[in-house]
């Protein structure tokens, strides 16, 4: 039976334009954090994107993958959060992930953002997936340091390896995203194999050697907030998927890319028996009304 891992990224919680429930936020003080129009759309998405993912499901096992950035955080001294408390921004986080948890995965994965967001060695999303963990959420641990989060997973399925990361390359063109994400398929491929190479000239047994170290057949990547696929190459290299996120463009991004627009959505990957099929589910975000004069 098929596996499915689904991925979501750049939550963005607790930020005024990223993803927040309906009912709001309670504040420090009493008051209340209303969600705007636009966040209550990025909600009808994310429930949608869930109940479509439910349906594409069914009954075969399911991995959830949480690719970092699940908060905001109090960074850069920026006037778009609902409130500098960083646990304002964790409940939030915590409060959004109870609709895929819903669909009870048989694993969860949580991978470490960026520091200005989620804190200094991925701190916010430690405690997150602490608290997911304390809630008896099947999180899994790092393999090598024992810690519930990581920078990196690198997941074996159904014979398909999985390389996820929260950050990664893109190309910032219209005309050149898609070459640019088959031409970091490939040093992703190369730096891998190049290193399964080495390890196997001083092993006893290359082949097992080979086979521990072997390059992923896919690898994820968020931070861009653009949702991108290198395709499937024959020749076995890297696939690469950049991920769509949960927040719309900030007053810094308005600023470094004023011509983009975020995608917003999740990404199936349904693995099988050695084969992997790509399924994102996107919504359109739309630019600001045009006034006539």
């Amino acid at each position: 039976m098929a596996h499915i891992i689904a991925v979501c990224g750049d939550l963005h919680c607790g930020s005024t334009v990223g993803l927040c429930p309906p009912e709001g936020l309670e504040l420090d003080d009493g008051g209340m954090y209303e969600p705007s129009d636009a966040q209550n759309w990025l909600w009808h998405c994310w429930e949608s994107a869930w109940k479509q993912a439910k349906k594409i499901i069914g009954k075969k096992k399911f991995t959830l993958v949480i690719n970092g950035d699940a908060i905001d955080g109090d960074h850069h001294r920026t006037a778009q959060i609902a409130s500098p408390l960083t646990g304002l921004h964790v409940h939030c986080a915590l409060e959004s992930l109870r609709v895929p948890l819903a669909l009870k995965p048989k694993e969860v994965h949580v991978i470490r953002g960026t520091p200005s967001h989620v804190g200094r060695s991925g701190d916010a999303e430690e405690g997150i997936a602490r608290a997911l963990k304390g809630q008896l959420w099947p999180i899994v641990k790092d393999p090598d340091t024992g810690t519930m989060s990581s920078y990196r997973r690198r997941i074996d399925v159904e014979g398909v390896r999985l390389d996820v990361a929260h950050h990664g390359r893109m190309g910032q063109r219209a005309h050149t995203v898609r070459g640019y994400a088959n031409l970091y398929g490939f040093d992703i491929w190369a730096e891998r194999m190049l290193e399964a190479y080495q390890a196997m000239l001083v092993s006893e047994d290359p082949l097992s050697e080979f086979i521990a170290r072997r390059p992923p057949d896919i690898a994820v990547r968020s931070h861009n907030h653009r949702y991108m696929d290198s395709g499937y190459d024959h020749r076995g290299v890297t696939r690469v998927v950049s991920m769509p996120a949960w927040q719309f463009a900030t007053e810094y991004v308005h600023r470094i890319a004023a011509e983009s627009l975020a995608d917003i959505g999740i990404v199936l990957l349904i693995c099988h028996e050695g084969s992997i099929e790509v399924r994102p589910i996107l919504f359109n975000a739309e630019r600001s009304s045009v006034l006539t004069l």
